[in-house]
């Protein structure tokens, strides 16, 4: 259970109204659910329950969770499950986006973050390349009102990925460069615009690699790689270092590139991803 925040609007009193015409005790409700101190904590406090109480809960009553809860208490949790997905890579959130699907597709608000994670679970769950472009597209549709051009910028690079995956390489670039006019400040942006601008560069520099166009790849590598120098963030290094340890090998650039794999290897270390760290150290020519 969850406290709400301030730009959340939960109507817990929406429960206990549906629960008293249902002629229902909180023990009532709760039984085979959850505990009537955590139903007196929803209608009386407006917390807001794990998402299968939650879900558990309208069921009993007959209601629809776009009768209680607000479009911000909406939009905050599709930025939170996108976040989970982008930013923690916790692909269970998808499971957890099905339980708030139609919520969210009904509420304008969140159309936009509807699409976008629609896409995501046709990616991760189906792999149904065409669906995740139907939908990405959907998401940048100019009749769609916008969260932010995050938002766009992330459906232009799924389209960007499924288009390569589907063989349209024209297509691909096309997307994958308007991903990039849309890319967050990578200075300013905050964690999840960050780390998702940084996932996007790595799928576009993938791109750029297997077309050959190596120095575009390298140049968005090193832009990236100097950002979390500046904000002492290793967390993106050892992928990104090897990437371009790879393009400068291609380039004829054997320094560099060893320079690179050995800066792979120490962020690796660093950030404890062990298995990370044991495949590069084999490749690791830098001595000691």
């Amino acid at each position: 259970m969850v406290k709400n925040s301030r730009k959340d609007s939960f109507d817990g009193k929406a429960i206990r109204t549906a629960r008293k015409k249902m002629r229902l005790s909180q023990v009532e409700l709760a039984e085979g659910i959850t505990t009537q101190a955590t139903i007196s904590l929803v209608e009386n406090q407006n917390r807001v329950p794990n998402a299968d109480v939650l879900l558990a809960i309208l069921d009993r009553l007959n209601l629809e969770i776009s009768e209680f809860v607000s479009g911000d208490f909406l939009t905050q949790k599709a930025k939170e499950l996108l976040g989970k997905v982008v930013l923690q890579m916790k692909h269970d959130a998808l499971a957890e986006f099905s339980e708030f699907e139609k919520a969210l597709s009904q509420n304008s608000p969140t159309i936009q973050a509807y699409y976008i994670l629609k896409a995501t679970d046709e990616c991760y769950n189906k792999k149904d390349f065409a669906k995740v472009i139907y939908y990405a597209n959907l998401a940048v549709d100019k009749k769609t009102p916008s969260l932010g051009d995050f938002y766009s910028f992330y459906a232009y690079r799924q389209m960007g990925t499924n288009y390569y995956l589907q063989g349209d390489i024209e297509t691909a670039k096309e997307k994958f460069s308007l991903a990039y006019e849309l890319e967050p400040n990578l200075l300013t942006a905050n964690e999840l615009e960050f780390h998702g601008a940084l996932q996007g560069r790595q799928y576009y520099a993938e791109f750029l690699i297997e077309q050959n166009e190596l120095d575009k790849a390298a140049q968005i590598l090193e832009e990236g790689l100097l950002a979390l120098r500046k904000r002492v963030d290793l967390f993106w290094v050892p992928d990104l270092s090897e990437m371009l340890a790879n393009v400068e090998k291609k380039r004829g650039n054997d320094l560099s590139a060893k320079r690179y794999l050995h800066d792979a290897r120490m962020a690796a270390f660093l950030s404890n991803r062990k298995t990370t760290e044991e495949r590069l150290s084999a490749l690791d020519t830098v001595a000691f």
